[in-house]
């Protein structure tokens, strides 16, 4: 029991730090000409929905990337129409860490570790390689931390009290999907709970059928970091927040009813890779709902105008 706590929290821990040092890094070395690039830029709404799916796959996190385009927006860089694609964007970018997990591609985590070593300890006066290298070691402690993580928590199959718990969410997805909210909430990021989903799914501690509510849940979840983060911004900020917070809620409610056809279409696709079919769940979930709402995501921000009145609706392009 010592040593599946012990590993637990060291792959946690090792993820968790690995996470903050990629998000951190990427962040630095994008944001800043991302905002650039940005002001004053037409941008139509597939183009803000490739540039959302681009900043979150370089970002790691939808949670950051948000904060960014809630920024661009409190910041009069963007309109709440042009910025909303880029959220919807966001949720399709964030789910290529879960693809990456799924690779298990932990083999290579000391090269990158050693890599990025190399890049933070030389002397140079481009901030920019350090920054490389920051975001080297991230990824390299990232797959360390889950290799650490599915071996902690293999022996969780074999809890009697565990395996019930599952089988109860599993029967009842409402509560994978509260399960989901609540851990995406506490811990502030959805893709460290797709990974320790991911885990527990490859260690049999869950099936993915039982998983895939809680990523809706995860999903949802994500939106808190948001949220908060507007706490202290204007209502043009806050609307944002709010936008991101409807898209993900309504998304959980579109693909509700779908739970058992995407369940079986994620196995037809990996049929023997248990960490693969959640993340291809992950990912047709995401890419089902955006398809579904970007038609209609005037209507979304013209309902948050109404809920939140400060300026004219107008669709800026």
């Amino acid at each position: 029991m010592n040593n599946i706590i012990y590993l637990c929290i060291t792959g946690l821990s090792l993820f968790l730090l690995g996470m903050r040092l990629l998000t951190i890094g990427l962040k630095h070395l994008i944001s800043k000409q991302l905002k650039a690039r940005l002001k004053g830029l037409n941008i139509n709404p597939f183009i803000g929905l490739l540039i959302g799916i681009i900043t979150t796959m370089f970002l790691q996190s939808s949670s950051s990337a948000t904060i960014i385009m809630v920024g661009l927006v409190e910041a009069g860089v963007l309109s709440i129409y042009q910025v909303t694609p880029m959220i919807m964007g966001a949720n399709i970018g964030t789910t290529i860490t879960a693809q990456l997990i799924a690779f298990r591609i932990g083999t290579i985590a000391p090269i990158l570790l050693l890599s990025g070593l190399i890049c933070t300890i030389i002397k140079t006066k481009n901030k920019k390689l350090f920054l490389f290298g920051e975001t080297m070691m991230g990824l390299g402690l990232l797959f360390i931390g889950i290799n650490l993580l599915g071996e902690g928590l293999q022996p969780l199959q074999h809890i009697i009290p565990l395996q019930r718990i599952m089988i109860e969410v599993g029967d009842r997805p409402f509560l994978g999907i509260l399960m989901g909210f609540s851990t995406a909430a506490i811990i502030q990021s959805s893709s460290t709970g797709v990974a320790l989903l991911q885990s527990m799914t490859v260690s049999k501690s869950i099936t993915v059928s039982a998983a895939i509510p809680i990523l809706l849940g995860l999903n949802i979840g994500t939106c808190v970091t948001t949220l908060i983060a507007s706490i202290n911004l204007s209502r043009a900020g806050k609307k944002a927040a709010i936008i991101h917070l409807i898209f993900n809620t309504l998304g959980a409610v579109i693909i509700y009813p779908f739970l058992q056809p995407l369940n079986k279409i994620a196995i037809i696709i990996a049929p023997f890779n248990l960490a693969r079919q959640l993340a291809h769940s992950h990912t047709l979930f995401n890419v089902a709902t955006t398809i579904v709402l970007l038609p209609i995501f005037p209507l979304i921000v013209k309902c948050v105008n109404f809920i939140i009145k400060d300026t004219p609706y107008s669709f800026k392009k």
